[in-house]
């Protein structure tokens, strides 16, 4: 098909798609009415028991509201996603807490000293900036599985301030680095 009349049909959608959705959609029922009484019955006006039932009930005793709290599968299943993807991390960053023959040569205590102008750190400290960095992602698993099931509302705030705190505490240890 020409792009001409692949345009023309993707008009056409647009324009009789809302109104094929509109014709689709059930047609609202009336609502039922009793058939009116005849005699002096018509005249009465019918009984409102049903509102004042519950206004007597506000009334007499207050409603207690609890706090809401919604507990979806979605927010546990992220943070299985999120504590999956963390563990992945940690298995890749604990290699890196020993240093290998070739960084220790590359990487000497003296040269880095000397090189530092230019940014140079030793091995020494590049594992200690990786044991570092392992910590801090265990300690972000181990607050991930404790959002998992907060008891109160306060818990969980303080969960992922803390959780945040660490993070920010991690993009330092990174800025540090470079």
């Amino acid at each position: 098909m020409t792009p001409f009349f692949l345009r023309l049909l993707f008009g056409l959608c647009a324009v009789l798609g809302p109104l094929a959705l509109r014709a689709a959609e059930p047609a609202p029922k009336p609502e039922e009415r009793p058939s009116p009484p005849k005699g002096d019955a018509a005249k009465a006006p019918a009984p409102a028991a049903p509102a004042a039932a519950k206004d007597a009930a506000n009334k007499d005793g207050e409603v207690l509201e609890l706090p809401k709290i919604e507990v979806t599968a979605a927010r546990v299943k992220e943070l299985d996603h999120e504590i999956k993807k963390l563990d992945k991390l940690i298995a890749r960053e604990k290699k890196n807490i020993k240093a290998t023959d070739l960084d220790k040569a590359l990487n000497n205590a003296k040269i880095a000293n000397a090189a530092a102008l230019f940014g140079g750190n030793s091995s020494e400290h590049l594992e200690a900036v990786a044991a570092t960095r392992v910590n801090y992602m265990e300690m972000e698993r181990e607050i991930l599985n404790d959002m998992r099931q907060p008891r109160t509302l306060d818990e969980l705030a303080m969960l992922e301030k803390e959780l945040d705190r660490i993070r920010t505490m991690q993009r330092e240890l990174d800025n540090v680095r470079r």
